[in-house]
């Protein structure tokens, strides 16, 4: 049997693969981009279901229905001592690609998860329901009905939750900033910007979140969208970090989880 640190040396490097063949490239949402969905997929009854990925129990799938009646599967990791109740840090997070379960579990495992335990950070990242991405008011529109729920159980640290995304995923982030700015308090993508530019007005709305973004320096569509957008912010007075790493493409293979999570607090409002 492998030891656990081969386990999660493997689990980063499917994380990683799952990423370049998922996330979009181009420096708009793709077409081809659609969450994939399947009978199979969406549990049978309302009541939410628990399991746990992997066999470990810090990592768990989870479902919510809607009022509308739509199921949501999300990816949840939860630290030891965090009491159910208790106040404290909780990130929500947008998978990329098509934001089926299987990516946003590898995506959590890979990024966010062992950080996240070790900072006592609960992480919470939704796959897209059947109504689409959640960048499509279809699916963003169940955004705060999910955050009410998690909230329940796991109160965010002064009623606001922190924010992250990556590709697909990072245009997801910045619409639910967008749409409920007074929800959250950092948003962190890898990469990401609003869907209507980098000098999207209403990216004054983001005046109370601070903003850290990371892009390839080779993601040219992207990065030039990033670089825009850290100029808005930045012409507004607003805290934001930019980090271009050079010779990356799309998928940033370097990027870790204390890097996220680091940035992720350096600009937390």
């Amino acid at each position: 049997m492998r030891d656990r640190r081969s386990v999660r040396v493997w689990q980063a490097v499917v994380a990683s693969v799952l990423l370049a063949t998922t996330a979009c490239g181009d420096d708009k949402p793709s077409s081809s981009s659609s969450p994939s969905t399947s009978a199979s997929a969406a549990p049978a009854t309302s009541p939410p279901a628990t399991d746990a990925a992997a066999g470990d129990s810090a990592l768990e799938h989870k479902t919510f229905t809607t009022a509308d009646g739509t199921v949501i599967d999300y990816v949840l990791v939860v630290p030891p001592d965090r009491a159910v109740g208790q106040e404290g840090k909780v990130l929500f997070t947008f998978p990329p690609g098509g934001q089926d379960l299987d990516v946003t579990e590898n995506v959590v495992d890979g990024r966010w998860r062992d950080e996240a335990l070790k900072r006592d950070w609960v992480v919470v990242s939704p796959a897209a329901p059947a109504s689409g991405l959640y960048y499509s008011d279809k699916s963003a529109k169940y955004v705060p009905e999910l955050l009410d729920a998690i909230a329940k159980d796991y109160p965010p640290e002064g009623g606001k939750f922190d924010l992250g995304g990556v590709s697909n995923g990072g245009l997801s982030a910045f619409k639910a900033a967008l749409d409920h700015p007074e929800r959250f308090r950092s948003l962190v993508v890898f990469p990401g910007y609003s869907q209507d530019g980098g000098d999207d007005t209403n990216l004054s709305k983001l005046k109370d979140i601070g903003v850290a973004m990371f892009v390839g320096g080779e993601d040219t569509g992207w990065r030039e969208a990033s670089e825009l957008t850290e100029k808005t912010l930045k012409d507004l007075g607003y805290k934001v970090e930019l980090h271009v790493v050079e010779g990356s493409g799309h998928i940033i293979e370097s990027l870790t989880g204390a890097d996220l999570f680091d940035a992720m607090e350096r600009v937390r409002a």
